[in-house]
């Protein structure tokens, strides 16, 4: 193993949790591995104490030195409009200068200065979604490096932020622009229309079936957000200039198709793709601190401990859909947790999006019943590894998926959008560990053919419980022993990935290395 010297790692990021809270784990490790790294770690100064408490969990008792050697500085930015950026990129700017120049720097949330470190910069972190930041470091600090952050599957951001070929550099860009002089339209609202919104065109994935990129978008979306037309330029413009890239996945969850696509890819532009997943807290201290911060702890773990004696294990379905989402015709989730209690099913509702209103009715009729639980966050991880938990109804988000194998529990898919119906795809299709609703589906193109099967959802109430009903029936039956076993395999292949001589363990010693 090649011994390395002092090393300074710069980490950005602020948006979105899911890509946020991997790259806590990420360098809580690179640390560990290599006891004279650095890092200094930017966000939004709103997001600071959030990230440091995350970096913490990372760390056990009696690694106090090695926790010290992450400074997580807050930027000043706009609170009430994460998506206006100017603020922050200009805070950031005069961070780096700073860095680079062997001065202090400020955090805002703290109103602190943090002392000078002897180097600049040997590396930058940047997710996807933040290219104007790596422009930002590119002229500031032309000697850096910048690794590009990519949270999902290879497959999914191969479909939803390429083409990646070696020509492909623009295509995207080009085409809004095309529309933009075609038509009139502001740049945001032709990127929105041309890459982030439904249509009748078929898109396939590397290693997954086609589908109409229509059911891409399976939900009613809460809000209009025209922004994530230019997330997905920026993901393709991060992925086609960066140095090196890092995913948060690993071979085990892949088609094969998709880390060859992209391995090609970056083989053209004579750099290197590091899998680094799955980073999913591991140590003591982070189960302690999970299940001190869950709302109403002490009651959910009786009732997961009522469940198991009454009802054996795996006999619990932990149904979460992440902080933000929610099904915006609310009837089909409360159609199914009826279908649950029907079948005495025992059952958790973690409902932590702004969105989620769970009315009074509802909760009444939970709670006569006896077999649920509902809670506006919990511990998901403590839910996952305890031996009642059978099944996992979810978004399908890549964090929330790592999770599930991890702990060896199959999934029953309801994705919303983004990279979730492709990680369903997969996880139904090619893995095998799960099933996937489509009689939930929501809005005007929900009732439009399912490509794979050739039929169209009617998406009533009425079908959502005979789905349901039919989902659930297999799920606890021959069937779902054998999605079970499947992920049970996943489980143990994943064991090994962080550990010495694991591939992710290997990939980011050689990430290292590569400085």
């Amino acid at each position: 193993m090649t011994v390395l010297g002092a090393l300074h790692l710069a980490v950005v990021a602020h948006i979105a949790w899911g890509h946020v809270r991997p790259l806590c784990v990420l360098v809580a490790r690179l640390v560990r591995i290599h006891p004279k790294l650095h890092v200094t770690f930017f966000t939004v100064k709103a997001n600071r104490s959030k990230i440091v408490a995350e970096i913490a969990r990372n760390f056990e008792d009696g690694e106090g030195d090695l926790e010290r050697q992450i400074r997580v500085v807050g930027l000043d930015g706009n609170e009430f409009n994460p998506m206006d950026t100017a603020e922050l990129e200009n805070n950031f700017e005069q961070q780096l200068q700073n860095l680079v120049a062997g001065k202090a720097i400020t955090c805002a949330a703290q109103q602190t200065q943090i002392p000078a470190l002897q180097q600049a910069p040997n590396a930058l972190i940047v997710d996807i979604f933040h290219y104007s930041i790596m422009q930002i470091a590119r002229r500031v600090s032309p000697q850096t490096k910048i690794w590009g952050s990519g949270s999902g599957s290879l497959a999914s951001s191969f479909t939803l932020f390429g083409p990646f070929a070696q020509d492909s550099h623009g295509q995207q860009h080009e085409l809004v622009h095309q529309h933009v002089a075609e038509t009139g339209m502001e740049f945001i609202d032709a990127a929105f229309k041309l890459i982030a919104s439904p249509s009748d065109k078929v898109i396939q994935g590397p290693g997954l079936l086609p589908m109409f990129k229509y059911e891409n978008f399976p939900q009613d979306r809460p809000i209009k957000a025209p922004f994530v037309g230019l997330f997905y330029l920026s993901a393709s413009s991060v992925i086609h200039e960066c140095d090196a890239y890092i995913t948060q996945t690993a071979p085990i969850y892949e088609p094969p198709e998709g880390i060859k696509a992209f391995a090609d890819f970056f083989a053209h532009r004579n750099t290197k793709m590091h899998m680094l997943g799955p980073l999913i807290p591991d140590t003591q201290r982070s189960a302690k601190i999970e299940l001190e911060q869950a709302a109403k702890a002490p009651e959910l773990v009786t009732f997961m401990q009522d469940a198991l004696q009454k009802h054996g294990k795996n006999s619990l379905v932990y149904i979460a859909f992440g902080t933000l989402f929610w099904c915006m015709q609310p009837d089909r989730i409360w159609t199914v947790l009826d279908v649950l209690i029907e079948r005495k099913t025992p059952f958790i509702l973690s409902h932590a999006s702004p969105f989620a209103k769970v009315p009074d009715e509802v909760a009444e009729k939970v709670e006569a019943s006896g077999m649920g639980f509902l809670t506006s966050w919990a511990p998901q991880q403590t839910v996952l590894e305890h031996p009642a938990t059978g099944w996992f109804l979810s978004h399908g988000g890549f964090n929330s998926i790592t999770e599930s194998i991890d702990a060896g529990v199959p999934l029953i898919c309801w994705p919303f959008t983004a990279d979730q119906p492709l990680n369903a795809l997969h996880l139904t299709e090619n893995l095998g560990i799960a099933y996937e609703l489509l009689e939930v589906r929501t809005g005007s193109e929900a009732t439009k053919p399912v490509y794979r099967t050739g039929k169209a959802p009617t998406c009533t109430l009425e079908s959502v419980r005979a789905e349901a009903i039919f989902v659930f029936e297999k799920a606890f039956g021959e069937d779902g022993v054998k999605k079970r076993a499947a992920v049970q395999k996943l489980k143990e292949s994943s064991l090994g990935l962080w550990k010495e001589g694991g591939s992710s363990r290997n990939a980011a010693q050689e990430l290292l290395e590569s400085l």
